[in-house]
């Protein structure tokens, strides 16, 4: 069960996250619903618990909303073991999650329902597993889902039919300093693809960059340390670049947004180191597949792949010419 509960109710120093992002296929928007734990029994100001909600608007980025909202360390309830979350009013179970909260002057509420993935995806092999389980653990309970229901925005109903996204289950005793991340599960050329795109900091300050393809037809993992040697990524405010070798294969996978399309949190470590997170729902994905100096497969995605840039130190931020202005008021 990989969405089960791992805070035991005694760790002091835990974090557990469980996030939806997905895409309205009538209006292009996209959204971002996180909740999250963080040192649940200290008296910290950051501790406790935390809803997050994020809305891309395609037609007008200006009416995008990006707010949170944390909640005393006793307004939640998360049982180990069990599937099942609740932070202030809203809740999460295995194929529905439903809530609402007010922050900075927005009121949002969303009540979607899904039918699960058959599959989780793992980042990383069975050895990188139980390895960085000791810090953090990251899992996809749900790489490719299509979620059905209803959110509101200021009292604007969006009614989402068969959004594509996906849902991700996170836990530990500290995050990366800094990491590039990419998803996407709309492909037009195969509506089974599935592209998971990951580069960490690990301690010492390398960056390792794990990339996995799904497809129709088979899939490409160039996760293993072979592949880690040779894999590479690169990201900035609106582009993140991956390169990966698995065998005889070679994967080159971008991802483009205009920055007005990317929004920013602030994360907060279990140490309290805060970082800035630049996230964005509505990208354009672009994927090769190449056999030797053979292009053998192409995919695109129009405004339905995700992707995200965290740094504890911002100013390694890399931001295009034509987003100096984000890069000023940052």
């Amino acid at each position: 069960m990989p969405n089960r509960v791992r805070f035991d109710g005694t760790a002091r120093r835990f974090y557990e996250v469980w996030y939806f992002i997905f895409n309205d296929p009538a209006s292009g928007d996209g959204f971002w619903i996180r909740y999250t734990l963080l040192n649940p029994l200290d008296e910290h100001p950051e501790a406790g618990a935390a809803l997050w909600f994020a809305h891309t608007c395609r037609r007008d980025p200006d009416r995008s909303v990006a707010i949170r909202r944390n909640f005393a360390p006793g307004d939640f309830e998360a049982r180990a073991g069990t599937a099942a979350v609740r932070i202030g009013g809203a809740t999460f179970e295995e194929g529905g999650v439903r809530g609402g909260f007010e922050s900075a002057g927005h009121s949002v509420s969303w009540d979607l329902r899904y039918e699960p993935s058959p599959q989780p995806h793992y980042y990383f092999g069975d050895v990188l597993r139980r390895l960085s389980a000791r810090r953090t653990s990251v899992t996809l309970p749900n790489p490719q889902i299509f979620l059905s229901g209803d959110v509101t925005i200021d009292g604007r109903p969006i009614h989402v039919a068969r959004g594509p996204g996906h849902q991700a289950h996170h836990w530990g005793v500290e995050r990366a300093p800094r990491w590039l991340w990419g998803h996407c599960c709309a492909f037009d050329d195969d509506p089974a693809a599935v592209l998971e795109l990951l580069a960490p900091e690990v301690p010492g300050g390398a960056q390792v960059a794990f990339v996995t393809l799904h497809t129709s037809s088979r899939t490409y993992r160039a996760s293993g340390l072979g592949s880690l040697a040779r894999n590479r990524a690169s990201a900035g405010l609106g582009f993140w670049h991956f390169e990966a070798v698995t065998g005889s294969d070679r994967l080159v996978a971008d991802i483009h947004v205009d920055p007005r399309y990317v929004q920013r949190f602030v994360y907060v470590s279990p140490s309290y180191r805060t970082s800035d997170c630049w996230n964005t729902q509505v990208g354009d994905g672009l994927v090769r597949v190449y056999r030797g100096d053979r292009l053998e497969r192409v995919l695109r995605a129009r405004g339905t792949a995700a992707a995200e840039v965290h740094d504890e130190q911002p100013q390694r931020i890399a931001y295009p010419v034509w987003g100096v202005a984000l890069s000023e008021q940052h």
